[in-house]
């Protein structure tokens, strides 16, 4: 059980600071904040997928011969905890903008 409990946490926290960094290095509007979601949502599946396929690996050199799509497919399922928290994290970007109002 505590094999889990890591990428989890680990995945949780990136999906509430990738935002928050590319919110930092990308403009303020609503049409950036689209591309940060968007940005966000792909990012967060390759790190999704690149934790299965380490986590795979560590089960024996066998499995890491699965197809990319197969790690792509576990990545979307992933989403199901990474991707309430992206999107808190992005509806919280406006509230720290200057020059553009919501």
């Amino acid at each position: 059980m505590s094999g889990i409990i890591l990428p989890l946490i680990v995945l949780a926290l990136a999906a509430w600071i990738i935002p928050w960094l590319l919110g930092k290095l990308l403009p303020e509007g609503v049409p950036w904040l689209i591309a940060i979601g968007l940005l966000s949502a792909a990012s967060l599946t390759v790190l999704s997928a690149a934790v299965f396929w380490w986590l795979y690996g560590k089960a024996g050199d066998a499995v890491l011969a699965e197809t990319p799509g197969h790690f792509v497919a576990l990545a979307a399922r992933a989403a199901l905890v990474w991707a309430p928290i992206m999107v808190l994290s992005v509806a919280n970007l406006p509230r720290g903008w200057r020059n553009v109002q919501w």
